[in-house]
């Protein structure tokens, strides 16, 4: 018993591991409803991307969501028939984000830091995933030059 108790336990520990490293779905929807109350998240893709100031590699990749996003933000994709929200979420904090996110000329994606959420304490740079409107992942961990030609693929004729 004693066994199967520890068992269940690591189990559970471990699925809380996995969760802190990615944001999930609903974690993603209470940040927009946090940043955006009047927001309309139905039938839209979410994207988030985490990233660093001293990381070029992570802020090129979130130049990237952010394009891709003002190019998708009405289309018409597959399970996401209203376009798409980009969710930026910089490790660093502070004016360091605040910079970067100017000299980078981050418009689109909504803008926030780790520290504003606690599910997001664990999150390291470059990471990013996207999920579709019905909260499944449909890419994780992007490159640059994977970004506009993931989005692409979900393109309904």
């Amino acid at each position: 018993m004693k066994r199967v108790s520890i068992l269940i336990l690591t189990f559970i520990l471990t699925g809380f591991s996995v969760r802190a490293q990615n944001p999930t779905y609903n974690d993603l929807v209470s940040v927009i409803y946090a940043k955006l109350p009047n927001a309309d998240v139905s039938g839209k893709i979410l994207s988030f991307v985490s990233w660093s100031a001293a990381d070029a590699a992570s802020r090129d990749v979130n130049k990237e969501f952010d394009r891709v996003g003002t190019i998708y933000q009405l289309a018409k994709l597959k399970n996401g028939n209203k376009g798409t929200i980009v969710i930026s979420c910089n490790i660093d904090g502070g004016s360091t984000a605040t910079i970067a996110f100017s000299k980078d000329g981050i418009n689109f994606a909504l803008k926030i830091n780790k520290s504003d959420f606690n599910f997001l304490s664990n999150v390291t740079s470059n990471k990013n995933i996207v999920y579709d409107n019905t909260g499944t992942k449909v890419f994780e961990n992007l490159t640059q030059q994977q970004v506009f030609m993931s989005y692409n693929s979900l393109i309904t004729r």
